[in-house]
């Protein structure tokens, strides 16, 4: 299935797409000013490309231990804005990686990838996707 099919099957249910960006529970966590979740939401969508790239690079060095400390970081950011799924990824990446299975973090790492572009394609709808809070 292509990544636009996929977003679109995720987009018609609103119980999987809370699974990708809970827009409520992010409005929430900043007590319902919209305007600084959105200022948020823009810093971690700055921030995705970098933390991939750095994750990416660390495993091309195999060096697990920077792995953990980007998988990590993934986390909180996926965490700052009500992401589950990217959240579960970065820390199943994170685990893989503090375990030292390559494999397994090579695996995770591809994964939390492809959670990622959701996420970007959630947070980028930010307002105008009809499931605002």
């Amino acid at each position: 299935m292509n990544f636009f099919k996929k977003w679109k099957k995720i987009r018609e249910s609103t119980e999987q797409y809370a699974e990708v960006f809970d827009e409520a529970l992010a409005l929430q966590s900043v007590g319902g000013d919209r305007e600084f979740l959105t200022e948020v939401v823009g810093l971690i969508q700055a921030a995705w490309p970098t933390l991939l790239a750095d994750i990416q690079e660390a495993m091309d060095r195999q060096d697990l231990r920077a792995v953990e400390t980007s998988a990590r970081l993934a986390k909180a950011a996926a965490r700052y804005v009500s992401a589950r799924r990217a959240y579960e990824s970065a820390l199943q990446l994170e685990m893989m990686a503090g375990k030292g299975d390559f494999q397994a973090a090579l695996k995770a790492s591809a994964n939390l990838e492809q959670e990622a572009e959701i996420l970007q394609l959630a947070l980028s709808t930010l307002g105008t996707s009809g499931y605002s809070a």
